[in-house]
Formats: C-alpha cells, structure tokens, sequence
C-alpha cells in the first residue's frame, strides 16, 4: 500500500556530506497523482513522474535548485523540518528528453517541444526521464552550490529562463536542445503554458 504522499511546503534536510551541518533544505512543490491530474488522469509529460515528488532545494538559505524530480526516499530519509507555505510561482518542473532520436521530445513541465533529430543524435541515459533518488540528487547538489568539477551528470544554467537549473538529465550545454526543439528565446515556464495552453493556462482558454 502507497503511503500518503506529503503535502505542499513539507520539508526535510538531507547530508549533502558526513561532515556536521553540511545540508540541504528540500521542500515539496507538488506530487502529481494527487496535486496534477485532470480528469483523474495525468498528462502524457507528467506520466513518466507519477510516483514522484517535485520538490525545490536550498542550501546555506540559497535556493539553488527551483525544480527536481525526487523518489520519495528523499523525504523518507530526511530530518523534518517546519513546512513552508508554496504558491502557484513555486511550480517549476524541470526539463527532461523522452523518446527515442527518431521521435524524441523536451518535455518543459507539461510544454512538449518536438526534436528533429534524424536519428543520427543518440539520447544519453542520462538525459532520460527518471526521478532522482537521494544519492543523485547529493551529486546534483554538490554541482549546483560549485563544489564539485563536472562529475558525470552536470547542467546547465541560462540567466534568460525563470528556471535557472534545467535539470540534472539535460548535459553540458543544454541551450542547444532547446534551439533543437525551436522553443524561443528567453521563453519562461509560465509563458510555455500559454503558448500550448496547458498547465495552468487551462483554465485560461
């Protein structure tokens, strides 16, 4: 049986490394089967995060992460924390490659962005969707605070998105698909909802 998933704002540090006080702060945005579904089923973007949690991370009170994908594992082995309120602005979904090179696709939240690939551009495991258990979500976190050299999975940051960290999945550069998937410039999360009207713009149209 599935335990409750936690709500909105609840928080737990996690070690980033064995030395005292060396933490993270994360706290949940949203689980999706509960908080994301319409007409009782999730988009074809969210499917392959049905049973995570997206969650955003501080380190020393600095928001370095705004969106990841987490196993609930995350929480479960954390310390609690006091929860924190979460507004519609807080909902960040990161950016995450599925498909195969023939048909591949960005997926940015609920935003899909077809990749014109050919075939000829292999899809790295690492860029695959898939949510982060605790010890790549340590990995991710020692890259974004610059504690750590390019070790593996890196990311990639881009001052122009309201999402500084895509994601961990996208690799060294990932500016170039998203010119691949010919999403405009500078285009922000809230702005790709409008453009495909999903996400919140639903309610919109």
């Amino acid at each position: 049986m599935r335990r409750p998933d936690p709500l909105p704002g609840t928080r737990v540090t996690v070690p980033l490394t064995e030395h005292p006080g060396d933490l993270a702060v994360v706290r949940v945005i949203t689980a999706p089967r509960r908080d994301l579904t319409r007409a009782g089923r999730l988009s074809v973007p969210l499917q392959p995060f049905a049973d995570a949690l997206l969650v955003d991370v501080a380190v020393d009170g600095r928001l370095v992460l705004p969106g990841a994908w987490v196993q609930h594992e995350v929480l479960e082995r954390g310390a609690p924390l006091h929860p924190t309120p979460v507004s519609a602005a807080d909902l960040r979904p990161p950016a995450v490659l599925v498909g195969t090179p023939e048909q591949a696709a960005l997926h940015w939240g609920e935003t899909v962005w077809p990749l014109e690939l050919g075939g000829a551009v292999g899809i790295p495991p690492a860029a695959r969707a898939d949510p982060h258990p605790l010890s790549r979500l340590r990995r991710l976190l020692m890259v974004a605070t610059g504690r750590r050299e390019q070790i593996g999975l890196t990311l990639w940051r881009d001052p122009a998105f309201e999402i500084p960290w895509q994601d961990v999945r996208l690799l060294p550069r990932a500016a170039a698909w998203f010119e691949l998937a010919q999403v405009p410039p500078g285009l922000r999360y809230a702005d790709a909802e409008r453009f495909q009207g999903v996400g919140r713009a639903r309610n919109w149209m």
